[in-house]
């Protein structure tokens, strides 16, 4: 069975594409997505008896043979389908990754993917009738603004025109892509409409709406969007206070003005076209006016890159040498060079780059190899925000600026924006986005906001600059809860991790060479503070802001201190070099972004900061696809292309580093997915060739997480190892361990697995008595026998083991040692085989009561005695 899939939250492109794609291949089956669009679902509830489409409950994964993708590049979640189901990609963006063996992939950069499957449609003579033509049409009519976008193409228009002769209803188009007011929301409409106040901020038209209503309407955003048709405003911002809300909703149109960062001072956020905000602590007229103080302060006039850019440029050809460009690149004293192939840009060379290089002995290899790849460029005419916008996106701190035939003629750098945005912020004006206290409170709790108040308080009593850094901003920003705690101190560290110490108690350690120190948290802490000390970390970190440099691939760094933005620089990927600063109490919660983590956050992209890095450190490899797992992201495609080149450098990096990374990943929600795609990247056979991953290991791992479980083990991760191990072959098993490093205490639990799944069938004879179970259990360990529980599939066995940890192993005579003696026994070997006797008999039943096994140890010491009388 072949099926047709699009992705979730489906709008008309999606959908039309599915219908354009079936109208090819009639003998694959289009499947509606469990989400879909509001107008989308109404369009199908209305005529979903003249379509073909069957609904995704309705698919039996294991019986599909083949997909076709539309309008995505990331296929559903199918439970159940074969891992390599041959698929086939059509969209209308550039492919963002590398495809996987099975997959294939067919588009152009078009405004919809339904226009690239109406020409085929045309090419092959087909026929529509009329309901398809118009959902067709509604396709091409929504992704492209009734053909109004910027992406918009001739060939839109062209597929749009075929359609009309194909008896599309532009009515029904319209309809279903327009959003009628009901009578709540245009009663709201005409309100905010009689109270809206213009302001010009720099001459730039702001229009503020705002209104008190007296009951809850639902989509706002709906009345927001005819506004928003009515004003020809760069920015528009409603306020409607409901019961129990006040509610912030922003649109703009310029660049000038980014509503996100007004919404994100409520509490809110959004992107700098598009944002809203639940106001709780303010009136409606507090509200306004802070807008409108907001806007005064932060919206400048419009500059252009040409009055920041300098003209003339050094470039770099992308066949040179490393070594070859040295001497130039040196000898000029530039951060960064364009890079280009035939006179056109194809990447960025920094002297960082360069250098890195060199250190690693890769002076032989051509520039093209090393750079940041892209054809990344700006026009003079373009916006100082346009320019601001290409660096965060990027992470370049030069952009090659061309003129109107693509010919570099200058080059702008992030040096030159700063100067720009220093001109026009006086000193000790707060810029960019913040975070504060109650964003902390409310993402990590009151107990973990304290303590970072805590410490933000001391450092600003003494005058020391604070970063809150690392994983804990990356999770505030995505509402993620994080308390691993990381801060950077311009200065030393360790100092101030003493200085808390004496004030609020716990203890701490230091690390000098690094720079480091960890303060460890008590129920001292917790009083003196008067926060949960269950609601606390057990440590928070402190490192002197610092720089690294890598003697050579692989080897743990060599630090110097330095700057924040160099600490920053040092770290894995672009989501990870965001801060939060904490002190000066100026600058408190100010974020900082050199390298466009905000932008990679935003888009769901983990990117790493130059070519070099999985050279530099290959466990970042590893960490690259958990926070992708985790997250929810993906990676981008230069960071793609680095993990593979750099695959053979895991060889060189230690078993237990690698072992310690693929833990971590061991404890992620659902790790099964997270080892297939190392698998799908080459990445476990890199590790290992013996490592491996299938559906049989990876319906385990359920298994071993699911609620049928006889009991819980001390630590998943390593039940999770236990069935990794089980699954490699005996004479690959030692050579495995010794790679990953394991302790020999758990080589000898995994080779204990290994025998006791091999011991199934004696375990299932039905002669077998529970103490010749026992007896062949009791040396296994927990996390062996749970292996086995989840592996073996002979029921009989399953339930022994079961019935051995929950019952026969806890069986003991109340008899002891002391009871022997009470009875003037000579102590001796006998104790030991009495009591085992006694043992025994309790598991086979043999004796049931505590009076039975009187009789019995009776008629033990009885036997014993005359054997000592004839002795």
């Amino acid at each position: 069975m072949e099926i047709i899939l699009t992705h979730d939250n489906a709008d008309f492109d999606a959908i039309a594409a599915l219908l354009a794609a079936y109208k090819l291949n009639s003998t694959a089956l289009p499947v509606l997505p469990e989400q879909l669009n509001q107008n989308v679902a109404r369009f199908i509830a209305l005529y979903q008896n003249g379509l073909p489409f069957i609904r995704l409950g309705d698919v039996n994964p294991s019986a599909v043979s083949g997909i076709t993708l539309v309008d995505t590049q990331r296929i559903l979640h199918l439970k159940g389908l074969p891992t390599a189901t041959p698929v086939h990609i059509i969209d209308h963006h550039p492919l963002t990754h590398t495809l996987k063996e099975h997959h294939t992939f067919t588009g152009e950069t078009v405004g919809a993917v339904t226009t690239l499957l109406i020409e085929q449609i045309r090419q092959q003579g087909i026929v529509l009738h009329g309901l398809e033509a118009t959902l067709m049409a509604l396709g091409i009519y929504e992704d492209t603004g009734s053909l109004s976008y910027g992406t918009t193409t001739a060939r839109d228009l062209v597929a749009a025109a075929w359609l009309l002769e194909q008896q599309a209803d532009l009515d029904t188009v319209r309809r279903f892509l327009s959003h009628p007011l009901n009578e709540e929301q245009q009663t709201l409409f005409d309100t905010l409409l009689d109270n809206a106040e213009s302001h010009i901020i720099q001459g730039h038209t702001v229009i503020l709406c705002s209104t008190t209503i007296d009951q809850y309407i639902s989509e706002i955003s709906t009345v927001v969007h005819h506004l928003r048709n009515i004003f020809d405003s760069a920015a528009l911002f409603v306020l409607v206070q409901m019961p129990k809300r006040l509610q912030l909703i922003a649109r703009a149109t310029d660049d000038a003005i980014d509503v996100g960062e007004i919404a994100r001072l409520f509490g809110g956020g959004g992107h700098n076209r598009a944002a809203a905000a639940t106001i709780h602590d303010k009136t409606l007229t507090e509200s306004a006016e802070r807008i409108w103080a907001e806007l005064n302060q932060r919206v400048q006039p419009v500059t252009r890159v040409a009055n920041l850019m300098s003209y003339g440029v050094q470039t770099v050809d992308a066949d040179q040498s490393i070594q070859s460009v040295v001497r130039q690149l040196r000898r000029i004293g530039h951060e960064g060079y364009p890079v280009v192939d035939d006179g056109a840009v194809v990447g960025l060379l920094t002297r960082r780059d360069v250098d890195r290089a060199l250190e690693h002995g890769l002076g032989s290899l051509p520039v093209r190899e090393i750079m940041a790849a892209g054809a990344i460029t700006i026009y003079p005419h373009e916006s100082v925000y346009t320019l601001e916008q290409r660096i965060v996106e990027t992470g370049w701190g030069q952009i090659p600026v061309v003129d109107d035939s693509n010919q570099i003629i200058g080059i702008v750098t992030r040096t030159d924006l700063i100067k720009h945005w220093a001109r026009i912020h006086p000193a000790g004006t707060k810029t960019g986005q913040i975070i504060t206290l109650d964003q902390i409170k409310q993402v990590l709790g009151h107990s973990a906001a304290q303590l970072i108040q805590a410490v933000a308080g001391e450092a600003q009593n003494r005058g020391i600059k604070l970063y809150l850094v690392g994983g804990v901003v990356r999770d505030l920003l995505l509402q993620r809860q994080n308390l691993d705690i990381d801060f950077v101190v311009e200065g030393q560290s360790p100092q101030l991790a003493a200085r808390l110490v004496k004030q609020f108690g716990g203890h701490h350690t230091a690390f000098s060479p690094f720079g480091t120190a960890k303060w460890k948290l008590n129920t001292s802490v917790a009083e003196a503070l008067k926060i949960d000390p269950n609601q606390m970390p057990d440590h928070i970190d402190f490192a002197s802001a610092r720089n690294e440099f890598y003697e050579h691939p692989t080897a743990l760094p060599t630090v110097y201190n330095s700057s924040i933005k160099l600490d920053l620089q040092r770290r894995d990927f672009t989501i990870n070099t965001l801060a939060v600063q904490l002190s000066p109490e100026p600058f408190y919660g100010r974020i900082l972004d050199e390298y466009g983590g905000l932008n990679d956050l935003q888009s769901g992209t983990i990117r790493v900061l130059h070519s070099l890095s999985f050279v530099d450190d290959p466990t970042r490899i590893l960490r690259a696809l958990r926070f992708e797992r985790r997250l929810g992201f993906r990676l981008d495609p230069r960071t793609a292309e680095l993990i593979a080149s750099a695959l053979p450098m895991l060889e060189r990096i230690t078993g237990e580093r690698l072992r310690k990374e693929l833990t971590l990943l061991l404890y992620e929600d659902m790790p099964e997915q997270g080892l297939l795609n190392l698998q799908e990247r080459g990445i476990l056979a890199a590790i290992h060739p013996a490592f491996r991953l299938d559906e049989t290991i990876s319906s385990q791992f359920r298994a071993a997480r699911g609620e049928a479980m006889p009991w819980l083990p001390a630590d998943i991760a390593d039940l999770y190892w236990h069935i990794l191990s089980a699954h490699i072959a005996l004479e690959q098993l030692e050579n495995w361990c010794e790679r990953l490093l394991f302790a020999q205490n758990m080589v000898q639990s995994f080779h204990q697995t290994a025998h006791l799944i091999q011991l199934a069938p004696e375990l299932s004879q039905p002669s077998l008595l529970p103490s010749q179970i026992t007896k062949n259990l009791e040396t296994i360990p927990e996390l062996a026998l749970l292996t086995a529980w989840i592996m073996i599939q002979n029921d009989t066995a399953r339930e022994r083991i079961q019935r051995y940890w929950l019952e026969w192993k806890h069986i003991y005579p109340v008899t002891n040692g002391h009871s022997l003696r009470a009875m003037n026994l000579k102590p001796g070997p006998c104790y030991a085989q009495i009591l085992q006797r006694l043992r025994v008999a309790r598991l086979d039943g043999e004796i049931h009561d505590d009076e039975s096994e009187n009789r019995l140890l009776q008629k033990l010491v009885y036997q014993e005695r005359l054997c000592d009388d004839r002795a």
